[in-house]
């Protein structure tokens, strides 16, 4: 009877601890901030070709398919497409 008694009591005290550590893991979590609000840097090289290569946009899907394994054309759509959200996120 005794040995019942401990194993119930030592599954408690486990369900327990478990218990409250998993709400003390989500309290302490829960206000932390790794970015600063609206704004999440990105990081891009420039250099002399990337100003002078200007891509339009894409008038075909096979065409778009194309363009994305240029890195200059990434990287400029990224240029306009972050300034543009990043204003939009200001207002």
């Amino acid at each position: 009877m005794t040995t019942k008694w401990k194993r119930r009591w030592l599954v408690r005290l486990g369900l327990v601890s478990v218990c409250t550590l998993a709400v003390a893991v989500v309290w302490l979590s829960w206000g932390k901030k790794t970015h600063a609000q609206g704004h999440t840097p990105v990081h891009v090289t420039t250099d002399w070709s990337n100003r002078h290569m200007v891509y339009t946009s894409p008038s075909s899907m096979s065409q778009a398919f194309r363009l994305q394994v240029e890195p200059r054309y990434l990287h400029q759509w990224t240029r306009r497409n972050l300034a543009s959200s990043q204003a939009k996120a200001a207002q």
